[in-house]
């Protein structure tokens, strides 16, 4: 048996006095550096063994003990944490007995014969129940250090996944709120699309009624002071007055009041978009503006039915050529402006063109000029408005396109 640093601490229950002395001698022979401890009762043994468990690296007993057998008391005290491993002496022909032994949990067992042969086995036995032992020790070590890591990781893993609960119910309520907000943000965008749909309808009928007004009160008012002036000049005879004179001149200003009249209505709400329809009004428009503007050739391609276009999308159109065209007048120099209205599919495809100076439509956009109540922002926004798409394109020396597109339903 290799020696150890420590001497081994051997506990021997053994009543036989001889026998005692020749384990003493065994171990010395077999050079075995150990202190041994005597008992000889069971009762003692579990005295000295309750007083520390660990006091011992080794128990060896004899089964025929006074009072409390071996193998009784091994049963008896089994149970206990930390018991040193136990070898049981035994006499020869109790295989049975041996059998009993190791099935109740002994290491090992030595059977001595009559010519004493087995001490010189003993430190073998000894040497090899130790190692076994100090093997199940470290095996039932590494289980338990193997068992708290995994109940140390279960435990850390139940502490994650708790804390992953915890997160994936926040995102999902967080989630939850933006869905709300987004939902929130929607309906206020509707309704802003709503209220502002409402407001432009309302300038439009504004414009309508001040139109009709100005067409029916105030132009036909002075329609009738211009008959009534005419009607006494011609009462007047051949040699005019100069009071005569005085009276051509009113009626000549009353006239191009009545025109200026009729122009500002048209301006407002052309009566033919209400009328007759878009393509009359596109056309009208399209005349009158070369008549202000000899120099521009217009170009119109009209390639939709009347019928195709619904109605809250025609007053979209005509005010989008409005402002294009007087932006044209104004600021672009051009001599050839075309236009294209057709139907693609349920889209409504209207495009104004024009080969004049060009210009950044980034730039003009925040300084867009209102005439007649909406300028580059105002064109964008009534597109918007009826979920259409607007594009401006513009390069300097390149004229200049307009372009949207409408959604039928």
């Amino acid at each position: 048996m290799p020696a150890k640093i420590n001497p081994l601490n051997i506990l021997l229950i053994e009543d036989n006095e001889h026998d005692r002395v020749a384990f003493r001698r065994a171990m010395k022979m077999g050079d075995v550096d150990c202190r041994i401890a005597f008992c000889e009762r069971a009762e003692e043994a579990d005295e000295l063994l309750k007083s520390d468990y660990d006091a011992f690296d080794l128990v060896v007993l004899d089964f025929d003990l006074p009072g409390m057998n071996g193998l009784d008391f091994f049963k008896k005290i089994k149970r206990k944490k930390n018991l040193p491993p136990f070898v049981m002496l035994t006499g020869a022909g109790s295989e049975k007995l041996v059998v009993q032994s190791l099935q109740a949990g002994m290491y090992d067992y030595i059977v001595k014969d009559a010519q004493m042969g087995y001490l010189n086995l003993l430190p073998v036995v000894l040497h090899t129940v130790l190692r076994r032992y100090d093997d199940d020790r470290a095996r039932r070590e590494a289980k338990e250090a193997l068992r708290n890591a995994k109940n140390e990781l279960e435990q850390k893993v139940r502490e994650r996944t708790a804390e992953l609960a915890m997160t994936i119910r926040a995102l999902e309520n967080e989630i939850e709120e933006h869905r709300e907000t987004e939902a929130e943000l929607r309906r206020s965008r509707e309704q802003l699309r709503k209220l502002s749909r409402t407001i432009l309808d309302s300038q439009e009928n504004e414009r309508k009624l001040v139109a009709q007004e100005i067409h029916d009160s105030i132009s036909g008012s002075l329609a009738a002071i211009k008959f009534a002036l005419e009607e006494k000049l011609d009462s007047m005879g051949q040699n005019p007055s100069p009071d005569v004179i005085s009276l051509e001149k009113v009626v000549s200003q009353v006239n191009a009041t009545i025109k200026e009249c009729r122009r500002v209505s048209a301006h407002l709400r052309p009566f033919l978009l209400d009328e007759l329809g878009l393509l009359p009004a596109l056309n009208w428009h399209c005349r009158e503006f070369e008549n202000l503007h000899p120099g521009l050739h217009i170009e119109q391609q009209l390639d939709t039915a009347e019928d195709d276009i619904p109605e809250k999308l025609k007053v979209v159109i005509y005010r989008v050529l409005q402002e294009a065209m007087n932006n044209i007048a104004k600021h672009s120099g051009a001599t050839r402006v075309s236009l294209l209205l057709e139907k693609q599919g349920q889209r409504i495809e209207f495009t104004v063109a024009d080969n004049g100076r060009g210009f950044d439509p980034e730039k003009k956009f925040a300084e867009s000029t209102t005439t007649g109540g909406f300028g580059l922002s105002g064109m964008r926004d009534r597109t918007l408005l009826c979920d259409g798409k607007f594009e401006i394109t513009s390069e300097k020396g390149k004229g200049t396109k307009v372009h949207i597109s409408l959604p039928c339903d």
